[in-house]
């Protein structure tokens, strides 16, 4: 059997998952949208609300700027973020294999 690779990442103006391998992306493509998988209303919600939380990241104004975000408030993501994404590992089981790439998109 095969499992679906799955990235967890957050992109400005995109979605939070990501399909990593054929598998997953046969499936679902290569951005996925929350409302594809197979978990809970609440964890989409929280999926959801963490997207729009990191579009807040960029100054969209001029994007070259740094971000608006303190350490602090980057800090809080990151840890909310990786509770999201144990619940994540939970909800799916083994048949997903999700990498956790949070720590990278908030700098």
């Amino acid at each position: 059997m095969y499992n679906y690779q799955l990235r967890f990442w957050f992109e400005h103006g995109g979605t939070c998952l990501w399909g990593m391998n054929d598998y997953a992306k046969r499936k679902y493509g290569y951005q996925i949208k929350n409302n594809a998988l197979p978990i809970s209303e609440d964890l989409m919600q929280e999926l959801n609300t963490m997207e729009i939380e990191y579009s807040t990241y960029l100054d969209w104004a001029d994007p070259i700027n740094p971000s608006p975000w303190t350490i602090e408030h980057k800090k809080a993501f990151v840890t909310k973020a990786d509770i999201i994404y144990k619940k994540l590992v939970t909800e799916l089981g083994a048949e997903y294999d999700i990498e956790n790439k949070v720590n990278e998109c908030v700098v």
